[in-house]
């Protein structure tokens, strides 16, 4: 089978596709999915690049982390899915391996996807999703009425984030590019911003949460704008994050991991066409590379999909 690889890190023209051994199922509660479709996921660049090197080489960490796929070996307990079944994945962070034409997953990683119009569409939704739902449902506490500030709304992560927070009856301000506001309103923000021409620290309004799904402001920066007890989450952990965290209760760090739960109920927000994953551009899994020169300009509106062969 084919899998994507790279011997050193640095720009994307160390990628490689290598023939790898095909993967078979030891143990339990294991199923070998064919893969369909997956995404890419700043993850993806920024390991290749050799950020968190020492943490990734010692484990080593394996690009793409979303899959739909198809089941085609499954562990013998596993009497409640079956060959054929079709699946939504998400690995770990620090473990992946989904740019690869045939992946082991674990119960717990994985739901089955019941009848979907465009498995393309949700193959950009595990980690983009989850990352969305963790930040706003575990650890902002998202309620409705709440007035929520979502910066980076049309990124991956961002415009879900936007949709979710509205399901969830927010109010919802968006910052973007200007290019991006009318997107960022399409998909239902209330309000937009142009961080070309406001800063944070100019706003007037006040918020109960603040998602910095781009990760480039602080507590101190953001904390005037937002309400007694508003909550900041980010998405990038540092060691002025983590210094933050240790003496505010209300600064958060969202580290996405598979949860069946946040899965579960983002497809089934997908299937009542009430969350929809916006496509910026497909890529064939020959086109790796392109694929991660393309995302690594971070000016993507949604997500990067990868197409396998059928």
């Amino acid at each position: 089978m084919r899998k994507v690889s790279f011997d050193y890190c640095g720009e994307a023209d160390v990628l490689q596709i290598k023939e790898m051994p095909y993967p078979h199922i030891k143990g339990k509660n294991k199923v070998l999915v064919k893969t369909l479709y997956s995404s890419l996921n700043a993850v993806d660049w920024k390991y290749r690049r050799g950020y968190f090197r020492f943490v990734t080489q010692f484990l080593s960490t394996n690009l793409g982390y979303d899959i739909v796929g198809e089941i085609v070996e499954k562990s013998d307990n596993l009497s409640n899915y079956r060959i054929g079944d079709i699946i939504i994945g998400l690995l770990p962070t620090l473990i992946g391996g989904t740019h690869s034409e045939y992946v082991v997953l674990t119960l717990g990683q994985f739901v089955v996807i019941p009848s979907i119009d465009d498995l393309k569409e949700i193959a950009g939704l595990p980690m983009a999703g989850v990352t969305a739902w963790m930040a706003l449902v575990k650890k902002a506490n998202i309620k409705e009425g709440q007035k929520v500030l979502i910066n980076g709304g049309s990124s991956g992560v961002g415009h879900l984030a936007i949709q979710l927070a509205k399901i969830y009856g927010a109010e919802v301000t968006s910052i973007s590019s200007g290019r991006n506001e009318d997107f960022c309103r399409s998909i239902g923000a209330d309000h937009t911003i142009n961080y070309q021409q406001r800063k944070i620290s100019s706003l007037d309004d006040k918020y109960d949460i603040f998602f910095d799904v781009v990760s480039n402001s602080s507590i101190r920066e953001v904390k005037p704008i937002l309400n007694t007890g508003g909550v900041y989450v980010d998405t990038n952990i540092s060691f002025t994050l983590i210094r933050d965290m240790l003496f505010n209760s209300h600064v958060k760090f969202v580290y996405v991991h598979p949860h069946v739960e946040a899965l579960t109920e983002l497809l089934n927000f997908v299937m009542a066409k009430i969350l929809k994953v916006h496509i910026d551009k497909v890529f064939k899994f020959e086109e790796i590379i392109e694929a991660h020169q393309y995302i690594e300009k971070s000016r993507t509106v949604g997500k990067v999909i990868i197409e396998f062969d059928k």
